[in-house]
């Protein structure tokens, strides 16, 4: 008799503990409360599935010493080859982020599914998991249904994302969920007219700042192209420093990152002394956006119609090194690319991603409290934990049918 190993949740990490525990001769089914499988994969990279990074380790992750093991033995490099073994071709960007070369993320839902398909993984949809039991009866555990079905197995995999429930239920430890990689909400005073503005940049999170947004110490730091919106910012810049909001912050913007304080004091003093003849109105023509420049004149406090001559040379030098947004809290939360918090880290072990309170049971992706920067970190997380969660969940399945076949209990 087939060691059975079920997995909860059919997205990323699901399908891949799926592809893991079957390919080591066990019996599978995946339990799936949507219509279908790998929803969130179509949706992952606007519709163009960012599936990893060619920089994925543990640094880029809220718990890097729990993660560090795993990643050590699941890199890129292993996440590329485990993809190009189910028939997909892939390319790297600039950026180090990983697309398929279809630029589809069908293509990569399309390979997952085949590949199960191969393997003989059955795929229950419409099954909303409420609770998973250990139960003497059939030596190994029994997961529920809202509906009122149940379906037996030898081990568990839990995938369910921010929906860490049935682990709270098994008597695992919850950290509260907050959405991460999101927008970020911010005084739109200094910003106004700037809506839909894009600017290569740079940018820091102050924390503990003062009331007006000035002081505090930096905790992250980003560097890329920055969008602001009608209520703050977004774009992947703004996406990552969100996840390091906490307690009174504020946002440093740096537009001109590669150069020092005194050379942009240096660039403005030959500005002004080139263009004398123009008004402050005008004087960014050519340097800034020019929306940009006004939001620049306004914080500044200085007249359109001042001439360039009187412009305080130092206080606008500053402001372009220095332009300050006091955060009010993170956009919404239908925004967020993935959830922080989720079942104690501290209750698995991260070498084969096992319950340290309940044998058998197994957890990957995003239900635990793991969560990384934009740009596939974690995808990455995703089908490298459900990697390790499928096959620790497929040996502890044969362990258990080879105990019952010699009798034990």
């Amino acid at each position: 008799m087939k060691p059975r190993v079920l997995v909860v949740g059919g997205g990323a990490a699901g399908l891949t503990a799926a592809i893991a525990a079957a390919r080591l001769g066990a019996a599978v089914t995946i339990l799936e409360g949507g219509a279908r499988v790998g929803k969130k994969i179509l949706a992952s990279g606007d519709g163009r599935c960012n599936l990893t990074n060619v920089s994925a380790a543990p640094w880029a992750y809220n718990h890097p010493d729990f993660v560090g093991p795993l990643l050590g033995r699941y890199p890129y490099e292993a996440v590329r080859d485990l993809f190009a073994g189910m028939g997909l071709i892939t390319s790297a960007d600039g950026e180090g982020r990983v697309y398929p070369a279809s630029n589809a993320a069908g293509s990569v839902l399309d390979v997952l599914r085949l590949e199960c398909a191969h393997l003989g993984v059955e795929e229950h949809c419409g099954f909303e998991a409420v609770r998973v039991e250990e139960n003497s009866e059939v030596s190994g555990f029994v997961v529920s249904s809202r509906g009122g079905d149940t379906l037996g197995g030898d081990s568990v995999v839990v995938t369910t994302g921010g929906g860490g429930s049935i682990l709270t239920a098994a008597g695992h430890s919850q950290i509260p969920n907050v959405p991460v990689l999101a927008p970020i909400r911010t005084d739109t005073a200094p910003i106004r007219g700037l809506t839909g503005v894009r600017v290569k940049c740079a940018a820091s999170l102050y924390a503990e700042v003062c009331d007006d947004g000035s002081g505090g110490e930096p905790v992250a730091s980003e560097r890329g192209e920055l969008l602001f919106r009608d209520y703050g910012v977004s774009g992947i810049m703004a996406f990552d420093l969100s996840r390091y909001l906490e307690g009174r912050c504020a946002i440093s913007i740096d537009f001109f990152p590669d150069a020092a304080v005194r050379e942009v004091e240096a660039m403005i003093s030959e500005r002004c002394a080139v263009l004398g003849w123009r008004t402050a109105e005008t004087f960014f023509a050519g340097m800034l956006h020019d929306r940009v420049g006004r939001a620049v004149l306004r914080a500044a406090r200085v007249d359109a119609a001042t001439p360039v001559s009187h412009m305080p040379q130092a206080r606008i030098a500053a402001l372009l090194k220095d332009f300050r947004l006091i955060v009010v809290g993170r956009g919404d939360a239908r925004q967020a690319q993935v959830t922080r918090g989720g079942a104690s880290i501290e209750e698995f072990d991260p070498n084969t991603m096992g319950s340290r309170l309940v044998q058998g049971l197994f957890a990957a992706g995003e239900v635990l409290d793991i969560d990384g920067r934009s740009g596939g970190f974690n995808l990455h997380w995703a089908w490298a934990s459900g990697t390790v969660a499928g096959e620790g969940a497929a040996r502890w399945a044969a362990m258990r049918v080879a105990a019952r076949g010699a009798g034990a209990p």
